[in-house]
Formats: C-alpha cells, structure tokens, sequence
C-alpha cells in the first residue's frame, strides 16, 4: 500500500520547507550541487562542467550554499594553495531529492510535448 502524502497545512507552519526550496530551487543551484555529488571541485572545474554559468553567479551560489551550511570550501595549504568545494554531509543527503527532480523533470518534459496524460 503506498503512503500518502502528508497534508499541507498552513504555509507558516513549515518555514523549514519554504526556506529550503528557495535554496535549492535559486537559478544554477541544483545544477551546481549535482556536479558536486561526483565529489569536491575547483572553482574553475565546476565553471568548466557548468558552461553558461557566470564566474559571479558560481561565486554568489557557492557562498549561498556554504552559508547554508550544504557546502564546504576545502582550502589545502600548498604551493599554489588549493581551494575545491564539496557537498557536507547535509548537502549529500540531497542526492535522492535531486534524483526525484531529474525523473520528475523528464515526466513533466514528456507531458509538455503531449506524451504524457
């Protein structure tokens, strides 16, 4: 028997919810956050793997997320030092989420282009 889904109640009961889709669903962020499942990345590599993102955009979504606490800034000290970025442990735990949008995302196409009921 499949679950149902749990109610919605009024939209100020689950600040929490609010708050994270506005954090995952800002421009270029799920995009970012998907190149990091693979594991961490320099600034340069995600731009690489990311083509039409802006160096300034990358920047503001990177410190976004590591405020949040969803991404880490992993500084090696080296000559040149090194710095990459990582998903934590709260951030990984975004895998399934991203998954389910990506399967989601092909319904939803197939059902714009009238394949879908």
């Amino acid at each position: 028997m499949e679950a149902k889904p749990e109610e919605p109640g009024p939209a100020n009961e689950r600040p929490d919810f609010h708050t994270a889709i506005e954090l995952i669903g800002r421009r270029w962020t799920g995009v970012i956050l998907d190149q990091l499942r693979s594991g961490a990345l320099r600034f340069t590599e995600l731009r690489e793997r990311i083509p039409r993102i802006t160096d300034a955009m990358l920047s503001q979504r990177l410190k976004e997320l590591e405020l949040a606490g969803v991404v880490e800034r992993v500084v090696t000290v080296a000559r040149p030092v090194e710095v990459r970025y990582a998903l934590t442990g709260i951030g990984s735990r975004l895998g399934p989420v991203l998954d389910a949008v990506k399967a989601w995302s092909a319904d939803w196409a197939a059902h714009q282009a009238g394949e879908l009921g």
